[in-house]
């Protein structure tokens, strides 16, 4: 009976570290980040980020998210590590939740909350511009979090990342491309 608990946890460790399985685990993950990537029916865009605890979150669009937190689709932020480091996530819409992955369902303006307490080093975020779906455009403001005002309004195809010294938020708010109708092709 004492080699028991040693037994399982021995078993447990074998399940866990078997390579097939983790292979089997990261392809899965990979597949379904590679598909909101691509797929027309979601996106998926990687804002970087630099002295936060982590060092990326996602922010995306698809058909079968909503505006809430969805199981398979969203993801929590890990909490923040120990010194000094900053601590940076996406704030849920209903503010109950820390996401390091926010997917939401489509309109035509969707907006996500980014929230960066500083630990000794400005925090800063970056995007790659290219990773903006075709037909829409994608904007970020500093937020006080209270206000309804944007201060100041960044096209993220014209520049590519946001800093601040201080504890804050960010505004990301992708908008669908509204097409001119008197133009002719």
């Amino acid at each position: 009976m004492k080699f028991l608990p040693v037994l399982l946890i021995a078993c447990l460790l074998v399940i866990i570290s078997h390579p097939q399985g983790k292979a089997e685990s990261q392809s899965k993950t990979q597949s379904r980040q590679s598909k909101n990537t691509r797929n027309n029916n979601s996106f998926l865009i990687k804002l970087n980020i630099q002295h936060g605890h982590i060092g990326h979150v996602f922010i995306g669009c698809s058909e079968n998210a909503t505006d809430g937190f969805d199981n398979q689709m969203d993801d929590m932020s890990p909490p923040p590590g120990m010194g000094g480091v900053g601590y940076t996530f996406l704030v849920s819409p209903d503010r109950k939740y820390n996401l390091y992955k926010d997917m939401r369902g489509f309109a035509d303006k969707v907006q996500w909350v980014f929230y960066a307490r500083t630990g000794g080093n400005p925090v800063s975020v970056s995007w790659d511009p290219k990773s903006i779906p075709d037909g829409w455009d994608l904007f970020c403001s500093p937020w006080d979090g209270k206000s309804e005002s944007v201060p100041e309004n960044l096209d993220c195809r014209k520049t590519t990342s946001v800093k601040t010294d201080k504890t804050g938020f960010f505004r990301f708010w992708i908008v669908r491309v509204q097409k001119d109708h008197t133009s002719k092709n």
